[in-house]
């Protein structure tokens, strides 16, 4: 075990591995958090304020926005105080989703939630970036996002499972007719529909108690000022001035100016899709909610065993030409998706669309861990929290832009949520080839 973590790494200094290991436990845990709320609380956003839903991107983004502002705070807070924060303002987001049906209430409780539940994709690139030997940095960025989805795909798998049960046993129904039922949401008379929403917010209550977990677990979590930023001794051991605001400036590169065009394209285009999947699924094509479960179990176990393919993908295609070769070649199978009332009914349906997703899910999440050691390369150790927030906050521009377009324009109706992929496939078409374009000649090939 220590071998495959890069434990027995020569030189590796024991308070960096501490750390390391603490929040591989708490991503883990984090993970499950996120296979609840990408799937039951959007379901349940679904039945209880569909306005919501509608207007995702918006709101999402309003959440990408908070976080890249929290992650400033990185240089000057260090990361176990916002990471000790994070827990209980995302328990007081979900409470605020499922004590009330007020929809300015629910969009709040949704926001604060997903902002610092976000949080915690953005804090492990910054913090592995200074607690990783370089020789084993890749690999770490793989097994620190595998954890993640381990926990992701068990949750997902029972929690879509759970839904059903607890649906059945408020409705009195036997599990085969709830789960029947699950499928038609929009047949559902108000009691059923509150029974339902009820089974919901019990798989949110698990969520609630997962994020107590991670918080206890946060502090055994030991940070130096050394670790997030150029303390005085060093900078004048160094013979360079301290870190200060106007560094900022150093940011605007061709190569970070490229890379974040590239995120900005392609996360319009992800932005489309990914938020929807359980509505694509199960309103659209009116897949029982239990299959749909099992479907995204499946997705995303895809997307674990991508992450394992990473560093082989590195070493033999590339650092730029992996990140932008992976995104090209998920396009054939999301104009599948898009086609989704051709791929037949029942059974074939659910099959085609299983192998579909597993692919598209693998191939597109392979190269994430070289995408994130890409980007951190980029910039020296003061520049990276100022980075990574600069990226999130372009993805915050991008989700406002999806989500007026989603909810004025593209998701009027139900065909929208198919003509999301032939869009998206044009996005990651363009941002690849920029990506290829201008950063394949002088960092396709990383020196770690």
């Amino acid at each position: 075990m220590s071998h495959l973590l890069g434990l027995d790494t020569p030189g590796w200094e024991p308070r960096y591995k501490r750390n390391v290991i603490v929040y591989l436990w708490v991503y883990g845990i984090l993970g499950g958090v996120t296979g609840i709320t990408n799937n039951a609380l959007l379901s349940y956003l679904d039945i209880v304020a569909p306005k919501v839903v509608t207007g995702l991107n918006t709101f999402s983004a309003i959440s990408t926005l908070l976080m890249s502002l929290t992650i400033l705070l990185v240089h000057s807070m260090g990361y176990k105080k916002i990471l000790l924060a994070a827990a209980p303002v995302t328990i007081i987001g979900l409470l605020g989703t499922i004590v009330t049906k007020n929809p300015m209430l629910i969009v709040v409780g949704y926001v604060i939630s997903q902002t610092t539940i976000g949080l915690y994709d953005y804090m492990y690139p910054i913090m592995f970036s200074v607690y990783v030997p370089k020789k084993v940095r890749t690999r770490l960025f793989t097994i620190v996002m595998s954890d993640n989805l381990i926990f992701q795909t068990v949750v997902t798998f029972f929690g879509g499972k759970l839904v059903v049960w607890f649906f059945s046993l408020f409705q009195g129904l036997t599990y085969n007719q709830a789960s029947t039922w699950s499928a038609h949401q929009d047949a559902m008379k108000s009691m059923m529909l509150a029974n339902y929403a009820n089974s919901y917010k019990v798989i949110i209550f698990v969520a609630i108690i997962m994020n107590v977990i991670a918080f206890l677990i946060t502090f055994g979590f030991k940070e130096q000022p050394s670790d997030y930023k150029t303390t005085a001794a060093e900078a004048k051991a160094k013979g360079k001035k301290k870190f200060n605001w106007s560094s900022y400036k150093k940011l605007c590169t061709k190569p970070v100016i490229v890379f974040t065009i590239y995120i900005a394209i392609c996360q319009a285009g992800a932005l489309l899709i990914t938020p929807y999947l359980p509505i694509y699924l199960n309103n659209y094509l009116h897949i029982p909610r239990g299959i749909t479960s099992t479907i995204n179990t499946i997705q995303t176990a895809a997307m674990f065993l991508g992450y394992f393919c990473s560093p082989f993908m590195e070493k033999k295609m590339g650092t730029v030409v992996a990140v932008a070769g992976s995104t090209i070649a998920c396009i054939p199978l999301m104009l599948i998706m898009g086609i989704g009332h051709a791929l037949g009914t029942g059974m074939t349906l659910i099959v085609v669309v299983t192998i579909t997703y597993f692919l598209r899910s693998g191939i597109a999440n392979a190269a994430m861990p070289v995408q994130n050691t890409l980007q951190m390369f980029l910039v020296n150790k003061d520049l990276r929290p100022a980075f990574t927030s600069l990226t999130t906050l372009v993805i915050a521009g991008v989700g406002i832009l999806d989500g007026f377009f989603t909810e004025f324009y593209l998701l009027k109706t139900m065909q929208g949520y198919a003509t999301a992929y032939f869009v998206a496939s044009g996005l990651y078409l363009v941002g690849s080839l920029i990506l290829i374009i201008y950063l394949k000649k002088d960092y396709n090939r990383i020196d770690k």
